[in-house]
């Protein structure tokens, strides 16, 4: 459960979390109380946002939503030793806590936080109307991915791996979930495909490290575009934690091809036509679907300017100015061909001394922009530290919608 591990060490980062029109950097003693983690699960359904909100005293976390059309946000249920792994299914949540016993756990609750029960002892995976699936550790050590049947109340076992193996989940793509299984002795990976209809677990590829790492190898992300499979998998390295992967592609007649080697994001990222990729280096690719050609192509660099691609598109923050956030947008694998300038723009005070960065990701229909900021004293080393984090809601034509805390 690797992913849901590093979740929890990062939950001890220091984040302040400050919204409306107009948002004030944080004061000298960063008191923050809670914050919204960049990489945490956010769903957008139904004309709501879920998110997870965690405190930096005590790890505690709380489940909000937010009308997206009100702005009105309301507590939907709490956790006092946090919560990971986030997932809606018809008019159900199910997340991931730990118990007393120190031990993962599923619980489930209505949207507006009504009922709130306890699965089964696990991380869960994925659900659906009928079944939720979960992965549990046997005796401590060993992986085990179960189903249970909802009406049934039944737990079924899918897949068990040794003490020395990794089984984890990457995502679910229609009908079929995928999961990888990481052998530490022999420093091999294999991608699976579970059928849900039938919980066929079937082996779909076999890889092995493309280059030095730190730590274990994972499938960060799967991917299907016109009936082929893409799948990114590395290891994260260094004391930054800094993605190290290889996109493969598995084709119609079942061929595996590189795509990649030693590309830097860990989400498969794809438009209509092209893929896009980065190195370490900050090198920045495209791949075309239909011919398998890949490009070259340059991004600006420039301070205080942000690049972020979500498909066909890439969005640049610029953060010059103190008092918004102004965002262009242009076409993908372009040097800001089709631009349209100040696409978005965020009303944003800025606090003298701390340096600011944006990202993008997309949730539901929504593009979510995440505001961050950094205190580079010397103090804090090269990494520095993380002092705000406040999130904005848009829609597709760049109209702010919102935001919260």
């Amino acid at each position: 459960m690797k992913k849901v591990i590093r979740f929890f060490t990062s939950v001890m980062l220091v984040f302040c979390i400050l919204a409306g029109a107009v948002v004030s950097g944080p004061d000298t003693a960063y008191a923050a109380t809670a914050y919204v983690q960049q990489y945490s699960d956010m769903i957008g359904q139904g004309g709501y946002i879920y998110y997870i909100r965690t405190s930096e005293k005590d790890g505690s976390a709380v489940i909000w939503r937010m009308k997206v059309s009100t702005g009105e946000t309301s507590k939907v249920v709490s956790e006092s030793r946090g919560i990971v792994k986030l997932i809606v299914s018809g008019q159900q949540l199910y997340y991931t806590t730990v118990n007393d016993e120190d031990q993962w756990e599923v619980r489930t609750c209505r949207l507006n936080g009504d009922d709130v029960q306890t699965v089964c002892e696990g991380c869960v995976c994925y659900a659906d109307s009928e079944r939720v699936y979960y992965i549990r550790y046997v005796q401590g050590t060993q992986a085990c991915l179960y189903v249970k049947d909802l009406a049934a109340g039944e737990s079924v076992s899918i897949r068990e791996v040794k003490a020395d193996q990794t089984l984890d989940y990457v995502c679910n793509i229609g009908a079929e979930s995928y999961y990888y299984i990481y052998d530490r002795t022999t420093d091999k990976l294999f991608l699976y495909r579970l059928h849900t209809a039938t919980n066929k677990f079937t082996r779909v590829a076999s890889e092995k490290r493309m280059a030095e790492g730190t730590s274990g190898l994972m499938v960060s992300d799967v991917r299907q575009i016109s009936g082929e499979l893409y799948y990114d998998f590395g290891s994260y390295e260094g004391s930054g934690g800094f993605w190290n992967g290889t996109i493969k592609k598995l084709t119609v007649d079942g061929k595996k091809k590189t795509v990649a080697k030693y590309t830097a994001d860990d989400k498969i990222i794809a438009g209509s036509r092209e893929l896009y990729f980065s190195t370490p280096k900050g090198d920045n690719y495209k791949y075309q679907l239909k011919t398998g050609k890949k490009t070259k192509y340059s991004l600006k660099f420039e301070q205080n300017i942000g690049y972020t691609v979500l498909g066909d598109k890439t969005y640049m923050a610029d953060t010059s100015n103190k008092k918004k956030i102004v965002i262009s947008r242009f076409t993908s694998g372009t040097d800001r061909e089709t631009l349209t300038k100040n696409f978005i723009s965020i009303p944003f005070k800025q606090k003298a001394g701390i340096s600011y960065s944006v990202s993008m990701k997309q949730v539901g229909i929504y593009n979510m922009i995440c505001v961050t900021g950094t205190d580079f004293s010397p103090k804090y080393g090269w990494r520095g530290k993380t002092v705000s984090v406040n999130w904005f809601i848009t829609d597709g034509a760049g109209t702010l919608l919102g935001s919260f805390q």
